[in-house]
């Protein structure tokens, strides 16, 4: 039987209607088989099909990237992967059901099978450079989160760097996810299937095998993978930590090379064990005490960086907008078993005149994601870990304004003209606030505006030689302060 017709009919039915199947031979979607040594456990055939067609007017939580040269692509994965007992919130049928303090700080790390190899089929989201010389060669790998029916957190946030700097992102679909796709759109999304949460971690194993491949089977085919980092913020930072710490060791090329070069897990304050590849943590303020961080941090070694950013809520403020242009606003039935918090409730506790919390955190993310790409290629060290300081409690340590101590620190909090904080309880920590100063106190800490825009400038130059912040960051962190500046003289 040939790979085609090993295909399963149904799912083909719900791709491709019968004018678009007659289409087809113009732009070549197939069912392609992955090669044997990407196969899940017992050796059954995974199948990549795909792309699917007309992605820019049907996709759902897809993003028009022709503004900047890119190409969005959804493909469907069709395999087996094992069902194991749940680990953590981001293979739990309801996040309410886990202790994060316990799963989080976890340092054991073995799985238990309850099923092995059973079927699935899930929704890969690509962009990718139109011109395959403008391909970098690394590629960013992302469990799609929840929110939203599958929301591509860290493409939202840093498209514009990894566009700039010709990177490809891979977004892989949540099973818990599936079920609003196929209610939008039974139609399109109707072959989406899975047996149970915990299969997420063979879904990113073969998709990741499946783009090292490069070749037939790959989404990525044509194009030059030389590095392949696994990414995440939030539940999907859990997810990355996760996969990181219990399927890294087995999730193996035939050659035995790792599927996975480095793994960057953001805002979800996970122990993540040594491994013998890169990793880089990113907390911000409202993450890194909970759920037991604080007992979660460990010391550098030769792969591994832990960064907490002073100042930063957890809900952040987004990149401005660019040629890009988000998906189409459309309301997908909620993913099961998720929670949900009210960011206009926390807003009113929060202080009279104050604001959402402005800090660009995407400013340090893509610097991060830079000192990576030097790690991997360069092998020039990223920037040492630095931490939030506390009281003895584990609070934050404050300093007289109310901006946290310690910590890779903006202008925002090194040369404040706000109280830059976050929620007190577990329902609002995740949002934080602004609170500017009283033209008095900016005026008699500085001086006045224009002695306070040149310590922001000199500020900008540490961060630029410390690595904390790109080039093309020093132009928002000034126009932030000049936008904000205030102060009892005159402009």
């Amino acid at each position: 039987m040939s790979p085609r017709s090993k295909t399963n009919p149904n799912l083909r039915a719900a791709l491709w209607s019968r004018r678009e199947i007659l289409a087809a031979g113009a732009f070549g979607a197939a069912a392609l088989p992955l090669p044997a040594w990407l196969l899940a456990a017992h050796g059954r055939n995974a199948n990549l099909t795909g792309p699917l067609p007309d992605t820019l007017e049907r996709g759902l939580m897809v993003w028009d990237v022709g503004g900047i040269d890119y190409i969005a692509e959804e493909y469907f994965l069709s395999g087996h992967a094992d069902v194991y007992r749940p680990v953590s919130m981001a293979d739990a049928a309801d996040v309410a059901s886990r202790d994060n303090v316990k799963d989080l700080g976890a340092r054991a790390f073995t799985r238990e099978v309850l099923r092995a190899a059973r079927p699935f089929t899930t929704r890969l989201i690509v962009y990718r450079p139109r011109s395959k010389q403008r391909c970098s060669g690394k590629v960013i790998a992302e469990t799609l989160h929840p929110t939203g029916g599958g929301s591509s957190l860290m493409w939202n946030s840093l498209h514009g760097f990894f566009s700039a700097h010709g990177d490809i992102y891979v977004g892989v679909q949540h099973p818990l996810t599936m079920a609003g796709l196929k209610a939008a759109d039974s139609l399109r999304y109707g072959a989406l299937h899975f047996e149970d949460a915990t299969q997420l971690w063979g879904m990113l194993a073969q998709t990741g095998a499946a783009i090292k491949n490069g070749g037939v089977g790959s989404p990525l085919q044509g194009y030059r993978v030389r590095h392949l980092l696994l990414t995440g913020y939030s539940y999907t930072g859990v997810a990355t930590a996760t996969f990181a710490n219990y399927h890294h060791q087995e999730a193996k090329l035939r050659d035995g090379r790792n599927i996975f070069d480095a793994y960057l897990p953001m805002a979800d304050a996970q122990y993540v064990r040594p491994l013998d590849v890169p990793v880089m943590r990113l907390n911000t303020q409202s993450d890194y005490n909970g759920f037991g961080g604080l007992k979660n941090r460990r010391p550098d070694d030769a792969r591994y960086r832990h960064y907490e950013i002073a100042g930063a809520s957890h809900v952040a403020v987004p990149p401005p907008a660019d040629a890009a242009k988000p998906p189409a606003a459309i309301k997908l039935p909620p993913a099961p078993g998720q929670p949900h918090f009210s960011a206009a409730d926390c807003r009113q506790g929060f202080p009279a005149g104050s604001l959402p919390n402005d800090y660009p955190l995407y400013l340090v993310q893509a610097a991060t994601f830079s000192n990576m790409y030097q790690w991997l290629d360069l092998k020039r060290a990223p920037p040492s870990s630095v931490f939030i300081e506390t009281n003895a409690d584990g609070s934050t340590l404050l300093d007289d304004k109310g901006n946290a101590q310690g910590g890779v620190r903006l202008p925002q909090v090194s040369v404040p003209i706000a109280k830059y904080a976050v929620g007190s309880t577990d329902a609002c920590v995740l949002f934080g606030y602004t609170e500017p100063f009283p033209a008095a106190v900016s005026q008699a800490l500085y001086g006045g505006r224009a002695a306070y825009q040149a310590r922001v400038r000199a500020d900008i130059e540490r961060l630029l030689a410390d690595r904390w912040i790109l080039p093309e960051g020093a132009e928002p962190l000034l126009a932030a302060a000049q936008a904000h500046a205030n102060f009892e003289e005159s402009p």
